[in-house]
């Protein structure tokens, strides 16, 4: 079941941060450094090939993200599913 969270989480995560960047208009070079995190870290975030730590997310949702409720209740959308899935 966790990995199907981690899953859901990543790709969520990778379309926010992706869209989010392109919103500010600012390279991954700058997003990453506001997550944070190495230049390849973030890039690896926004290619959906790693997902993120629990800093990382909260530096997100704190300072980047608009709208962190949003944010949170397509997760939680994202979750569900994966608990409809596993039952």
């Amino acid at each position: 079941m966790r990995k199907a969270y981690t899953d859901a989480l990543r790709k969520i995560f990778c379309e926010k941060i992706r869209l989010r960047r392109a919103a500010l208009d600012i390279s991954q070079e700058e997003m990453a450094s506001r997550l944070e995190v190495a230049t390849r870290a973030y890039i690896n975030l926004e290619h959906g090939s790693s997902c993120c730590g629990a800093l990382t997310l909260a530096l997100f949702l704190i300072y980047i993200n608009d709208d962190a409720t949003h944010f949170l209740n397509e997760l939680r959308t994202a979750f569900e599913v994966c608990n409809r899935e596993a039952a």
